[in-house]
């Protein structure tokens, strides 16, 4: 009973570690989102300039 345990707290940490891995490589750690999030301020501050342009 005790190595069933122990071999499920094995594969549930390493379905830990894959998932995280999945998401570093998808690009969800939160360097990659901090530039997500600095280039639709970006976008925003441009679309706002161009809409106030056409008005």
């Amino acid at each position: 009973m005790r190595n069933l345990i122990i071999v499920a707290l094995i594969v549930f940490f390493c379905l830990q570690a894959f998932v995280l891995f999945c998401c570093l490589a998808a690009g969800n750690d939160p360097g990659s989102q901090e530039i997500s999030d600095q280039e639709q301020m970006e976008y925003i501050q441009m679309w706002m300039k161009d809409k106030k342009r056409k008005t």
